[in-house]
């Protein structure tokens, strides 16, 4: 469409209407100096609700419509792909508010929670360029002051900005405590910056992590599920993912489970704390999988009154995959046929480290991670010397698919090549077997060394336990 230059009012009417359907009213009034939008939309987390975008042409009034109001939670408003405003819906049934936005200008005509959450946020800018302004003072003294006097200025930097943290700090919770029960109090609270550690913490990275992980919770809203549906709470559980991944420490499994304890305040904000962790340190294909602490997650949970008997029976299934053959455990013994015919059974194989490999032969991540295998300097050399062996089993039910196996190229004669010919493996739930290939390091009396060992992680144990 062709542009023009003109100063934009955006007047934004969110309206029930008698038959339920909810009307979002964009009027664009043009005059000088500005810019049009090929279109304009409103989108918001859609965690707890099923409808995330509203869009339409943009045109002199857009209309946006839905049959359902909008869940309660934060929402952005665009044109096109420039994010021009942010608006907070506390509740499902009065959806009604008008904003005018002009240039860098955003004025709430009839919502003194908005109104009040964007003099938060201009506060919140004040102190943020008040930050800026130092760093770029340690940018310049970087270039300019001799090292003797610049470690004497950067310690006055750190104490200008350690004061400009607290006041914003206090800020924040004063606005947040005025503003409690309400959905701008919850954003504020959940979005409050944690206190500076103790000096010995921050010397130390170790500690630095862990006491972030610890305390990364302290000023969330637990008791407002509304939270769920903004950005604020989207970003904190990403990067508290991210520093979850980085953590390597044996109070892991209590820290998160002290943070979902925290969430029991409420059942939907447990429920949606339990899936944002599962799906990142329980699922088997997640590359941040920590089946430990997932462990310890499914084990809390059971014990959580308010849990619902579908999360009951899933997790108590789950439990049942997983809780077993941990490292030192020893592994059970099944039977095998090998690639001659004969049978034997697992323990009747001799060697002083095992890799097992459980497998499907026609599977693709089977056969490519074989071929990753072949080509492994340390594992074929740790093979040769006769301290390992690589056990790889076939567990289904399909005597075709293991004849057709193990005359192909595709069995690698180095390995021991076994087919779990009485199926006690899926019968009898012995390993984890959703997700394959899946393997195990094992010392010469079937103990795990490493369960769930990836393919980039062979070489490393061949090194660490010298056996190349």
């Amino acid at each position: 469409m062709k542009k023009r230059n003109f100063t934009t009012v955006l007047m934004l009417t969110l309206a029930l209407a008698a038959s339920a359907q909810v009307n979002i009213h964009i009027d664009i009034k043009q005059s000088k100096d500005n810019k049009t939008y090929d279109s304009v939309f409103v989108k918001g987390e859609a965690k707890l609700q099923t409808k995330k975008t509203l869009s339409a042409p943009y045109g002199p009034s857009v209309t946006l419509q839905d049959k359902e109001s909008l869940k309660p939670g934060m929402y952005e408003i665009f044109g096109d792909s420039t994010f021009l405003a942010v608006i907070l819906i506390p509740d499902e049934k009065n959806q009604k508010f008008q904003l005018e936005f002009d240039g860098e200008e955003l004025t709430f005509l009839n919502s003194k929670e908005n109104t009040a959450y964007y003099k938060y946020l201009n506060g919140i800018t004040a102190y943020n360029k008040q930050l800026d302004s130092l760093n770029d003072e340690f940018q310049r003294a970087q270039r300019t002051l001799p090292q003797y006097m610049l470690k004497v200025f950067v310690d006055s930097l750190s104490a200008q900005a350690r004061h400009i943290n607290d006041e914003m700090r206090a800020f924040q919770r004063t606005t947040a405590a005025k503003h409690k029960g309400t959905l701008m109090g919850s954003v504020v609270a959940t979005s409050t910056y944690l206190d500076d550690p103790p000096q010995e913490v921050l010397a130390d990275r170790f500690l630095f992590n862990e006491y972030y992980i610890q305390h990364y919770f302290d000023n969330f809203a637990w008791n407002d599920p509304r939270i769920f549906n903004t950005v604020v709470v989207a970003q904190k559980l990403k990067e508290y993912c991210n520093m979850i991944y980085q953590l390597d420490s044996p109070q892991l499994d209590t820290f998160v489970v002290d943070a979902l304890n925290r969430a029991k305040v409420n059942q939907t904000s447990y429920e949606y704390l339990f899936d944002e962790l599962e799906y990142v340190l329980g699922r088997n294909i997640s590359p941040y999988k920590v089946e430990h602490t997932y462990i310890a997650m499914l084990k809390d949970a059971l014990q959580y009154p308010k849990l619902s008997e579908d999360r009951k029976r899933r997790y108590t299934r789950e439990l049942g995959f997983i809780d077993k053959n941990h490292e030192g455990d020893t592994v059970p013994n099944f039977n095998i046929v090998l690639a001659n015919g004969d049978t034997t059974s697992f323990y009747d194989v001799k060697s002083e480290y095992t890799l097992l490999y459980l497998q499907h032969p026609t599977c693709p991540t089977c056969h490519q991670v074989r071929n990753i295998m072949k080509g492994l300097d340390k594992l074929n050399r740790a093979i040769e010397s006769g301290r390992l062996k690589v056990v790889m089993v076939y567990f289904e039910d399909d005597p075709q698919v293991w004849s057709n196996y193990v005359q192909s190229s595709e069995a690698n004669p180095k390995y021991v090549q076994g087919w779990n010919f009485d199926q006690t493996i899926d019968d009898n739930n012995l390993f984890d077997t959703r997700t394959i290939p899946y393997m195990f390091l094992l010392d010469q009396d079937k103990r795990v060394i490493k369960k769930d060992l990836l393919y980039n992680d062979i070489e490393p144990y061949m090194e660490r336990l010298r056996i190349y």
